[in-house]
């Protein structure tokens, strides 16, 4: 068996100088890692404060948003409310109105009647008042020749005819 002691790679049996070289590399090595470990470990130190205190702050605004909306959430319940009961009474009056133009349609069929009525009868007085005219100017017509105003010299000629109105030809 071998012994470890003999081992040509053994630290104990190499030259001092070769054995500082090797301290001072493996010490540069490790120094570097221990520096690299210190700025990552100072960085990521950093990076979770950070993040703690964003989070906190963000903690805080949705907190004061949360806060706001429940007092903005009330008023906006009664401002509904109110939608609510104004379009119930606009409801209501729409209702009313359908109902009062109902009534008015009626009423102007109404006046429409009356109106072809009143033109009957208006059409009935030119009518009577054609025939008397026709009636009666013929015999006072002589006496037209007499008027020394008139310059007419022969008889009133009176209206040609009754008139009809449009709507009442179809009759």
């Amino acid at each position: 068996m071998m012994n470890d002691f003999n081992h040509p790679t053994d630290a104990r049996h190499m030259d001092t100088d070769e054995y500082d070289v090797r301290s001072r590399r493996l010490q540069l090595i490790v120094y570097s890692a221990l520096v690299a470990f210190v700025v990552l470990a100072v960085y990521g130190f950093w990076l979770i404060t950070s993040l703690t205190r964003d989070v906190s702050r963000l903690a805080i605004e949705m907190s004061s948003m949360t806060r706001t909306i429940d007092r903005e959430m009330a008023v906006m319940a009664a401002k509904m409310g109110d939608i609510d009961t104004n379009m119930v009474a606009i409801n209501h009056n729409v209702a009313d109105m359908a109902r009062d133009v109902g009534i008015m349609t009626t009423s102007i069929r109404s006046m429409a009647t009356d109106t072809t009525t009143m033109a009957g009868s208006t059409l009935n007085m030119q009518r009577d008042m054609w025939s008397l005219n026709r009636n009666v100017s013929g015999p006072l017509g002589m006496m037209n020749s007499f008027n020394p105003f008139g310059g007419n010299g022969g008889p009133f000629p009176g209206s040609p005819a009754p008139y009809y109105p449009h709507h009442q030809v179809g009759r």
